[in-house]
Order: C-alpha cells, then structure tokens, then sequence
C-alpha cells in the first residue's frame, strides 16, 4: 500500500485514464482524506467514471490501487465502494491485457493488508474484502484461506459466507479438501451458501446435473435471501450470472427451475430472467419460454421489468407453434398502460398475435403495433392505416410480409411512404423486389433518385433501373461511389442492376481481394449478379460463410445460385440440425427484435442440403 504522500512520486502526466492524462488522479486521492463527505463522493465518482471506466483498468488504474487500498483503511464514508473498486480492478472484462494483468497483481499485492477488514460491521466491505482475498497468490494464499474459512464459519451473513465458499473454491488446490466443504454446505441453514454450494458443483460436474443439486437450486432459489444477485465475483461472475450459465447448458433444467422460481414470487426477477434467455440460447423452446414468461408477468415488480418481458414475448410470438390460452386477455391489460415502455411493449405483442382487440380496445395504438397487427393478418384496412401512419418508424415488419400481390394493391400507400418516410431507401428496395410497375411509382421513384440523400437517391435510382431497364442514372451515381474505399457499402445496390451493372464491374473487381469480411461478400455477390457467372463469387461465400450475419448473407446468395459447395456440407449439417442456436442469441434482423438471425442460419442450412 502507498501513502498518500507518495502521490507525487508517480508521474502521473506520463500515465492515462479513460478521457485524459491521469494527472488529475492525485486530487482525487487526496480528496477521499478530506473528510468531507462530499469531496469523497465526488472524488470516488471520478475514480469510477475516469480510472475505472466502464471496468476497463487503465495504466492509471494500475498505479493508484495502492493508495486506494491504504485510503480504504483509513476511511470510513464509502468504504465497502472504494474497496469495490479494487475488485473492478482486479476484474477480468479483457484478462490478457497487459495492464489488466498488472492490475490484478497489484490488488494481489494488498490482499494481506485487507483481510483484517472481514470483521468489519458493514456486510458490503465484509463482501468486498472476500472477492479481494480470492485474489490472493503465493505465500499470501495459506492465510487467505484460514481467514476466508473463518469467514465461512462464522460471520453472521449469509451473503458474506456464500461468498466466503465461492472464494475457497478459488484458491483450495487440495481437491478433496475443496470437495468436502462444499458438499458439506450443501446442508447449510443458509440458502444462500446451499445455493452457492450446488452452482459450484453443478459448473464442476456437468450434465446432465446430480437431481440432488438440481433440487437444492429450485429450492434455495425461490427465497429471498436464496444468494442469487449480481455482486461480481472476478472470474466465476456473480451468482446470477453463474445460474444463468449452469442452466443454459441443459434446457430442461433450466424449465423446471424457471418455473419453480417463477412460481414462488420471481423474486428478483430470476425465474423470468433465465425463462428469457431459454429460446434464445436453445432452438424450439419458444412454447415454453411464452408460458413461462406469461406467468411471470404478475411478479414483476416495477415497470422495467416488465416492459423487457412483455418485449421476449413479442419477440418469439411470430415463431410460437401452439396457442396460448389467456394469453390476449393478458396483453390487453397492459397495452393502455401509461407507463410506454409497458404500453408499447404490451401493444406489439398484441399485434403480433393477430388480435384486433388492439384496433377496437386500444385508444390510438402505436404504429409500429399496428403494423404488426398487418403483417400477422395480412388484412388489407390494416395494411393501409399501417403504411400511412406517420407514426411508423420502422417499416421494415410489414414490408417484409407483403407480397407482390399486397404491393399491387397499395400503390397509393407505397408511393407516399415512398416519398415522405425517413426509411424511403427501403421502401424503394422493396419496391424494385416486388416487381411494381406503376406511373406513380415510377415518377416517385424518379424523383426520390435525384434526391441529395444518397441513401435514398441510389436504392431509387437502381429500383428505377430494375422495373424499367434504363440503369443511366444508377450508373451514374454509382460509379463516384464505387470509385472511393467507402465505396462497399453500395456494393449490394451495383449488385442488383444485374447485367446492366456491366460497366461498374471493374469497380466491384477492386474489392474481391478486401480485408473485410462483409466487402468481399458483397463484392462477390454483385459479380455474380452481373455477370452471370458464379466462379468467381463461390470461393469468396464459401470463405465467409461462418455462422455470423456476413456468414448469413453470404448462404443466402448461395440459396439464389443454386449451388452447395461440397466442402460447406459438414457445417450446413451442423448448423441445420443443432439443437442450440448457432448464432447468439442477441443478433436480429435489421428491425430490431424481429426475427433472430439463427432461425435464418438454420433454414437457409436446410435449403442447402436438400
């Protein structure tokens, strides 16, 4: 540990934070001796808002963990937070990072100094104290442990001894030593150190899971001090986060504990919170997560909360294969909620599960509902007041479910969607798939393509070309575009001129050999639209074709060719049969919270080999 008159022999001029030099450090050091309460807040929210960013540990970080294990000891006002810092610091957000590493070596280092503060009165610098002594290395660990068991045994928390466990787990190299205690706890008083118990053996053992240990998680879970929360622990993560990691790898358990959490209360928003993430980590599951989340809606406890499971049931009802009793009734409740985040979230569920309850029961309902409600029904009057809400911010929903046959008869409505919508590059996009061959459209299309808006101007200008077959003006605003490094993101229009692109070919030739995954798809795409031929384009969407979205794209385009590269069948077969999702479960369709990516990854897979 380093006093603070030490200060001034860092050069701290020659060190950096996340904004600046770090040569304001010393003040706020020097700041949390003040005494004044204040100066200590304000002080300890530079720490974290400069040195420990967003908990990355910077150069600045590394030397100021000294002096803020000595201030730790010396303070009172906001200790277990100066000491949470250090935990920050010792974190593993980005672990092979030179300055990371130096970081946790330092509070390695203040390890021995801190652990007399596990008997401290506040439960938070007792918590504290033990995810720093788990930093503990070399000769410090024999002391770090008896003192973290003694912690274990007797501190009158509960918290403070699920933690105590969870550190010994760490530092034990003595594996039958380590195995006794925590099967040991696993008949604890305490919930919270059974619970923390069982997670650890779970990680340990795998699945499929011991039913003892299964039943103890259901169990200690469903109470309020059960032990899940989100205190982060460095390298094992909170027990949140730990729960949420053991159960995603078996689905049936995470079911049966979801809904037994769910069922006594959702305390903590746990048993949703692991519901929610089911059909995003597991292919199929959507059913259960629907069930599951709509009987937790009634637990939630504030409206946050429940807007974010009012969204996971809009997002996986347009791929649900069963019914849902009660389930409208339930969204009607919340969809004239004046909270709008509810509201909102509650009223595009509601259009996605077709109910026209939302037009007749829901006072002037949100657009982007309504276009759901369109695109689930397909209802020509809803189709209209969709299209020509000036509401609608992101038309991408409805525009995907019409069909050529839809299009045809909303010429009027696409037209002035067309002209007046910020999102007008799509509709044209649109309109140039659907084959529409209109006056109207064409003269709105002509003019959208003079538009000083390139975003706008090119997807006219190329529609233009692919309904009439005169590619000038596209031509023309294409080739500056194609002519500079930035230039890729038009690729995919040069792309759709077919062969009437010809003459940007060498243009398009330019980026087959660039470092950019997306560049060289989308290169090889437009090749192969133009010239007709795939030799070129195959290699290159073989290459990228990974389970990411450039990966997705790039099947796609394998699907239009018609042809399987024999060496992508291993991977097709995997990503076509898996009962996982492939794909994260966070990456959508370009209209957020649409339609995942993996479910377009498995069915492109699918049509590739057969």
């Amino acid at each position: 540990m380093r006093t603070p008159e030490e200060l001034d022999d860092v050069d701290w001029s020659a060190l950096h934070h996340a904004y600046a030099v770090a040569d304001d450090v010393p003040g706020m050091v020097r700041a949390l001796y003040s005494g004044d309460t204040e100066r200590i807040d304000t002080a300890l929210g530079e720490l974290y808002g400069k040195v420990l960013h967003q908990s990355t540990v910077y150069e600045a970080t590394v030397a100021v963990i000294p002096f803020l294990a000595h201030a730790a000891g010396h303070i009172t006002h906001r200790r277990a937070d100066l000491l949470d810092f250090l935990v920050g610091a010792a974190g593993d957000r980005e672990p092979d990072y030179p300055e990371a590493q130096r970081g946790r070596a330092e509070v390695a280092a203040c390890v021995p100094h801190l652990l007399p503060f596990l008997t401290d009165d506040d439960v938070a610098v007792r918590r504290a104290v033990v995810r720093i002594g788990a930093q503990a290395v070399g000769p410090d660990v024999p002391a770090a442990i008896a003192a973290l068991a003694a912690c274990h045994t007797a501190d009158p928390s509960p918290q403070v001894r699920a933690d105590a466990l969870t550190a010994l787990a760490q530092l034990e190299t003595d594996a039958e030593s380590a195995e006794r205690r925590l099967t040991d706890a696993l008949r604890d008083r305490a919930a919270a150190v059974r619970t923390t118990a069982a997670l650890t053996l779970m990680a340990r053992t795998g699945t499929p899971y011991p039913a003892q240990l299964v039943r103890i998680l259901k169990e200690a879970g469903a109470v309020p001090d059960g032990g899940i929360d989100r205190n982060w622990f460095p390298d094992v993560g909170s027990t949140d986060r730990r729960a949420a990691d053991v159960l995603e790898a078996d689905p049936d358990t995470a079911v049966a504990v979801s809904r037994h959490w769910i069922r006594h209360g959702d305390i903590g928003a746990r048993g949703s919170d692991r519901a929610k993430e089911l059909a995003g980590h597991w292919r199929d599951r959507q059913d259960e997560t629907l069930e599951l989340l709509l009987e937790a809606l009634p637990h939630q406890r504030d409206d946050w909360a429940l807007a974010t499971r009012l969204r996971a049931i809009a997002l996986w009802l347009p791929t649900a294969t069963r019914p849902l009793p009660g389930l409208g009734d339930v969204l009607l409740t919340h969809a004239t909620s004046t909270q709008w985040q509810v509201g909102e979230a509650a009223q595009l569920a509601l259009g996605r599960l077709g109910d026209e309850r939302l037009l007749t029961a829901v006072p002037e309902p949100d657009a982007q509902a309504v276009a759901a409600l369109a695109a689930r029904t397909g209802e020509r009057d809803h189709q209209r007041r969709a299209l020509t809400d000036p509401g609608l911010r992101y038309p991408l929903e409805i525009l995907s479910a019409l069909t050529a046959r839809d299009a045809g008869a909303l010429l009027p409505e696409l037209t002035w969607l067309l002209r007046t919508h910020p999102a007008a590059g799509r509709v044209a996009r649109r309109i140039g798939d659907w084959g529409l061959r209109d006056r109207a459209i064409a003269q709105a299309l002509t003019d959208a393509a003079r538009n000083k808006d390139q975003d706008l101007a090119i997807p006219a200008a190329v529609a233009h070309a692919r309904l009439h077959g005169d590619a000038d003006r596209a031509i023309e605003l294409l080739t500056p575009q194609l002519s500079t490094p930035g230039g890729h993101w038009h690729l995919e229009s040069a792309g759709l001129l077919g062969r009437a692109g010809a003459p940007l070919l060498p243009l398009v030739e330019t980026f087959l050999p660039n470092s950019y995954d997306w560049t060289r798809m989308r290169a090889a795409e437009a090749h192969w639209r133009i010239t007709g031929d795939p030799a070129v384009a195959l290699p290159v969407l073989t290459e990228v074709a990974v389970p990411a979205p450039v990966g997705i794209a790039a099947l796609g385009t394998l699907v239009e060719i018609g042809v399987t590269p024999p060496e992508l069948r291993p991977r097709l077969t995997e990503w076509a049969h898996s009962p996982r999702r492939v794909c994260p479960a966070g990456w959508h369709t370009s209209f957020s919270e649409l339609r995942p990516e993996d479910d377009r990854l498995r069915e492109l897979s699918l049509r590739l080999l057969t």
